[in-house]
């Protein structure tokens, strides 16, 4: 192995660029120790002054350009590489894509142990858009300026929420810090707009502001736990023009929120507030031939084709109205409270001061009602092709039955319920869930049946209680036969064990998965592997251009034990150690199934095996949770396996 020379901080180097991290620091190596530059795109040199080294990396930053990448574009945004939010503004739209796509290919080849060469065979490419405007929420942090933090730790008047000062008094603390957190930082990034925000937003802002000076409202300290305003949450339906303003708040009141609704209310938002006066579009906030032109280089008309698979005309009518200026208007004002000293933005407690407690937006076809705490997709336009692309996947006829876990409001769900029998839903937000029913009701979709809870412990007692009720009618089990197809939408972190063990016991002929973290999807994709399911095709959808987050929709399907050919081979002409190898989960299924027909889960697996004291792998995402309800194996189906690992000759 090559010994790795050893540097010192402030050390100089020459590097050239390879790839990039998912924050966007440039990837380099030198003398076998691999270098984190900021601000560096792959296929540029540069030469570094070294930050910190640890024993496998280092950090360094950029003292010169030596050479620019071909795939190095100028940031539109005056503040590209002090905010955190968007880490590719300086890195080529296509170039951009083509990065995020072989991620996603990575992640399943090096993680999920899919070969290469049919990662890149069942890969359906990626589908690019819009890369200004397209957010519909956005939160931002608050904190006193500098003449504040100072009179508060005085003990000063300005501690005193509510109390209006004279004019001199108010003009003297020149308002709030509100931006976005600085990369890897928690200092606040001021800047006048963001273009992956709606164009609205600073209008509003402002006007916080303002009525903040007047009324000596102060921002949050993170150090001392003190002052009221922590962040503003703005959501905005597009197709609507609904603004919907939430305040967190470190106290269980807001001093003055009249005179804030009221200062909202006369706030004017039209064509020319918003940057129309130039003929702009409301959704984009800039030309669409020299937004194309300016960032990418490439022809608009084709640009729309080959990134957004639609007509970009005909995308802004779907999604923005026929005019293509549905402009905001706020609906309603609420406060969310949150005194805890964590970094988590959203308290429990959410509750309506003044209009709305939701907006309304459509995607696609669909109506959707969204409350303040309710997961709904950040990018409309892309999330409508990633929901057309499950339900693709899901191939419904009209006659399965579905479980779409991880449900949020429905979004899915719905999408799914036009072309099947019966869709559960499943969601931990009891106001998501409430959201669902409603727009349920709201889009006549009554084949839907909706649970609160967490997906790894309501989905495993459902089973349970479906295979109580079939053992109780003198059924054998059967419990592969309720369920026809899984969707799977879980957070960045993914799915936990608990639920991955419950849909492989409901064994769906298609588990549809959808995730916004190729990471932890190849993780979770391996274990499904193990339990029976195939790869069939999966797509990348760029749901956060700007940025290194991707969504991507996969598709699994079960092993058709049918479809296989049967090979005999004589174990007593093999090692012991070499029969282990080959009696892998799938392998244990596909003898059961041979045999006896019977399906049986990995978890029910795992659990003989450690009766007959065979040694298991940790599980890599273990609950946590204390009294987990686990599923337990039938006698019946304990009985066959035990047979199984004879024949395998592990026990």
């Amino acid at each position: 192995m090559q010994k790795t020379k050893s540097y010192k901080k402030n050390e100089l180097i020459i590097l050239e660029i390879t790839d990039l991290t998912e924050e966007g620091q440039g990837v380099g190596k030198c003398d076998g120790l691999v270098f984190f530059v900021k601000g560096t795109v792959m296929g540029d040199v540069v030469e570094a002054k070294i930050l910190k080294v640890k024993k496998n990396y280092a950090y360094a930053k950029v003292e010169k350009l030596l050479k620019a990448s071909p795939y190095r574009v100028t940031p539109l945004c005056p503040v590209a590489g002090k905010c955190g939010g968007c880490q590719l503004q300086h890195l080529s739209y296509e170039k951009e894509l083509e990065w995020k796509e072989d991620r996603i290919a990575q992640s399943l080849i090096r993680i999920a142990g899919i070969p290469e060469e049919e990662v890149h065979a069942k890969g359906e490419g990626i589908l690019g858009g819009k890369t200004e405007r397209y957010r519909n929420k956005a939160q931002y942090p608050v904190q006193n300026r500098k003449e504040l933090r100072e009179e508060i730790a005085l003990g000063g008047r300005a501690f005193e929420e509510g109390k209006k000062g004279s004019e001199k008094e108010q003009e003297s603390y020149n308002s709030l810090h509100i931006g976005f957190y600085g990369f890897h930082s928690h200092r606040i990034i001021e800047t006048e707009d963001c273009l992956i925000n709606s164009a609205e937003n600073p209008l509003i802002l402002n006007c916080i502001k303002e009525w903040a000076r007047e009324y000596k409202i102060s921002g949050y300290d993170e150090e001392t736990g003190k002052g009221l305003l922590r962040h503003i949450f703005l959501r905005k339906g597009f197709s609507t023009g609904e603004i919907l303003l939430c305040l967190v708040l470190n106290g269980k009141s807001l001093p003055h929120g009249k005179e804030l609704w009221e200062k909202l209310q006369g706030l004017s938002l039209s064509a020319e507030e918003v940057g129309l006066q130039r003929g702009e579009d409301v959704s984009c906030g800039m030309d669409a031939q020299s937004e194309a032109d300016g960032r990418c280089g490439v022809d608009t008309e084709r640009e729309a084709d080959i990134h957004c698979g639609v007509d970009a005309q005909s995308e802004a009518d779907v999604h923005y109205g026929k005019n293509r200026k549905v402009l905001g208007k706020i609906v309603g004002l609420s406060m969310n409270i949150n005194e805890g000293r964590g970094n988590a933005i959203l308290g429990r407690e959410t509750l309506c001061l003044y209009g709305k407690d939701s907006i309304e937006d459509k995607i696609g076809e669909l109506s959707f009602s969204i409350s303040v705490p309710s997961f709904y997709q950040v990018n409309p336009a892309q999330t409508e092709k990633i929901y057309g692309k499950a339900l693709e996947y899901a191939a419904l006829t009209g006659e399965e039955t579905v479980w779409d876990c991880y449900c949020g409001i429905c979004t899915i769900s719905l999408f799914l319920a036009q072309k099947a029998k019966q869709v559960y839903g499943l969601e931990i937000v009891p106001e998501a869930i409430e959201n669902a029913k409603e727009n349920a009701e709201k889009n006549g979709l009554h084949n839907t049946e909706f649970y609160v809870g967490a997906a790894e412990e309501v989905l495993p007692k459902w089973v349970e209680e479906q295979k109580r009720e079939l053992s109780a009618k003198g059924a054998d089990c059967g419990i592969g036969d309720m369920v026809d197809v899984v969707s799977l939408d879980p957070p960045r972190k993914g799915c936990d064990e608990a639920c991955l063990s419950a849909v492989l016991e409901l064994s769906p002929k298609r588990i549809v998965y959808v995730s916004c973290d190729p990471g932890s999807l190849a993780r979770d994709m391996k274990y499904l592997r193990e339990g029976g399911y195939v790869l069939e095709k999966w797509v990348g959808i760029d749901n956060f251009p700007r940025t290194g987050h991707v969504e991507t929709v996969a598709l699994l399907s079960k092993l058709d034990v049918d479809k296989h050919i049967d090979v005999e081979i004589k174990l007593d002409e093999l090692d012991l150690t070499s029969a282990e190898s080959k009696a892998t989960y799938a392998g244990i299924q596909e003898y059961v199934w041979g045999k006896y027909e019977l399906k049986v889960s990995t978890l029910c697996i795992a659990q003989v095996k450690k009766k007959c004291g065979i040694k298991l792998r940790e599980h890599y995402n273990k609950s946590k949770k204390e009294n987990q309800v686990i599923p337990q194996c039938t006698p019946k189906k304990e009985k066959i396996i035990v047979e199984a690992l004879n024949h395998f000759k592990m026990i």
